[in-house]
């Protein structure tokens, strides 16, 4: 496929995704806490708001922006001065208005149809699950979200918590958003050789040939880093 590709903004990551993520396209990064989940995520706005002119829309529903902002301001990333020039917007959604989301009317599409987002992230997608009681009520909801995130036509990367899994077997998060999306960047924070390592892969990349192998995540005062 010959899709237009957008730049991660994260050292190494675009080598390891083949070149980039597909404009438009929906990926999932999940993984277990401390992994690097958020940062990556937000990496991914702030580079791409400095590095290639593509507003970006930061949607917090698990924490807040404030303490977004102390906990991932890192070196050389101005978040305030971004947040000021508009090219990067912070939406605080308290979880007892998730429901609205789902709705094509909701404050993100109209802030993405206003503000002209290129590049949209949700973190996370627990409290959305958490509308649902039911598995096949869920797997309705996340369709009708991904449906709407299709319209709105950003590059979107969706935050998920990740489930244990046996040692060799594939992944899956806590709701299995993943099978619904185009692409899933898998993270993980496990002891190696004595000590606890960030790594990452990509175990889907539609339309995309990515590398296979699992390598190395950093993070520094500087933010997010990949050993590709």
């Amino acid at each position: 496929m010959n899709e237009e590709l957008v730049k991660t903004g994260v050292p190494g990551l675009d080598k390891l995704l083949g070149g980039g993520l597909n404009r438009g396209s929906i990926s999932v990064v999940s993984g277990p806490t401390g992994c690097g989940r958020s940062t990556l995520a937000l990496q991914f706005l702030v580079q791409g708001a400095k590095l290639y002119n593509e507003p970006g829309l930061y949607v917090v529903i698990e924490e807040s922006r404030d303490s977004t902002y102390r906990n991932m301001n890192y070196r050389g990333w101005n978040l305030a001065e971004l947040e000021a020039s508009k090219q990067l917007i912070f939406l605080d959604y308290p979880p007892y208005e998730v429901d609205q989301f789902l709705s094509q009317k909701s404050a993100v599409g109209e802030i993405i149809d206003t503000m002209g987002i290129e590049r949209l992230v949700i973190d996370s997608i627990m409290p959305l699950a958490l509308l649902f009681k039911q598995d096949d009520e869920r797997k309705r909801g996340f369709l009708e979200i991904i449906q709407n995130l299709r319209k709105w036509k950003t590059t979107t990367l969706i935050v998920a918590d990740e489930q244990p899994s046996l040692q060799g077997a594939l992944p899956h998060s806590e709701y299995g958003i993943e099978k619904l999306v185009d692409g899933w960047i898998h993270m993980d924070y496990s002891y190696v050789k004595e000590k606890r390592e960030r790594r990452i892969e990509i175990i889907k990349m539609k339309g995309k040939k990515h590398r296979m192998n699992r390598v190395p995540f950093e993070i520094s005062e500087s933010g997010a880093s990949v050993e590709a």
